[in-house]
């Protein structure tokens, strides 16, 4: 919890700044007049889009712990997922492992085991990011250049991840380190797991169930965009925020905070035509119902799992322990 509290305290503060200095490149008369505009009737369905959004990607992460045979009741699964969300604001959102700290409370199961589950999240993510996005540009004849860079890099991922042989040789590798050299041992059960969840029918239906999800999402976006009285058109914003929020991703800062934003106005700017006020403002929107919402639903997703559950373990000792309790099928 305490890392959590630092973790929202420097996205706040890193967050504080970034628009801060948005607000005054864009001037803050002109910034005040596009909020003024707003459509703040539109916020609940923006907000309950995103929501959805969310609830189908739970059923992915639920499909993933199926894969694993791995078993979490399903209203303490929904809160664990929930809790989740709490760390959208670390880099790369892969904060989530806290996931699997407290699947390992509830029944046991290795976080070697379950940690590849929100890698595979992840990864997905990005498959049915990058498809939207190509969806955005054929469409408008942007360049796809910065996507297919994405997609190689996700590529690379899946192949890191299932390979055997890369897999030992960084099992090797840990084994010479004085503070990693107990992490290798498990190194053979998260490759397994990765193995599972990576092979072509898991990936699939994940990239599937990504799409979707961001589909919902991106209908929420546009919203926003529609909410502000212009008239870009859906694919442009597709396009738009998938290379924002995918360029933020990459720079591993918390929730991709000042990357993400810049991007975002920048091309809401030049490839949309907008005008800097109505720009920053849009991206200000977007960030409040895909960002922060969301992790506002994981600050309460914690506090209903440490009802649940009590607070979660530490990582490091949480990992070190392979035994599975009664409610896992770990396979071999």
């Amino acid at each position: 919890m305490e890392h959590l509290k630092k973790n929202l305290v420097l996205a706040l503060g890193l967050g504080v700044a970034v628009y801060l200095l948005l607000a005054v490149v864009s001037g803050l008369d002109n910034l005040r007049d596009a909020f003024a505009g707003f459509r703040w009737s539109l916020l609940p369905v923006i907000f309950g889009l995103v929501a959805f959004s969310y609830v189908v990607r739970f059923v992915r992460w639920s499909y993933y712990l199926r894969v694993l045979e791995v078993t979490v009741p399903l209203r303490m699964n929904v809160a664990i997922f929930a809790a989740g969300l709490s760390m959208t604001i670390s880099p790369a959102k892969l904060g989530e492992v806290l996931k699997s700290v407290f699947i390992r409370q509830v029944n046991g199961a290795p976080m070697a085991r379950t940690a590849p589950a929100v890698v595979a999240e992840r990864l997905t993510d990005g498959t049915g990011m990058i498809l939207w996005g190509f969806v955005g540009a054929l469409a408008f004849s942007f360049g796809p250049e910065s996507l297919l860079l994405f997609l190689a890099l996700t590529t690379a991922g899946i192949v890191v991840l299932r390979s055997k042989h890369l897999s030992l040789l960084a099992e090797r590798t840990l084994l010479k380190l004085p503070l990693l050299h107990r992490l290798a041992p498990h190194l053979g059960d998260f490759h397994g797991a990765s193995n599972e969840l990576l092979a072509t029918r898991p990936l699939i239906v994940g990239t599937a169930i990504s799409f979707c999800s961001w589909g919902i999402e991106l209908l929420a976006v546009h919203l926003c965009v529609v909410g502000m009285g212009t008239e870009t058109p859906f694919l442009v914003v597709v396009f738009i925020f998938v290379v924002s929020s995918l360029g933020g991703a990459l720079t591993m800062l918390p929730g991709g905070i000042g990357a993400a934003e810049a991007g975002m106005a920048g091309m809401f700017d030049t490839v949309a035509g907008l005008s800097a006020g109505t720009s920053v403002a849009l991206t200000f929107v977007i960030r409040l119902a895909t960002l922060w919402f969301a992790t506002l639903i994981g600050i309460v997703g914690l506090l209903l799992v440490r009802r649940m559950i009590g607070k979660p373990a530490d990582v490091a000792s949480a990992g070190g322990k392979a035994e599975a309790r009664p409610g896992t099928n770990p396979k071999p």
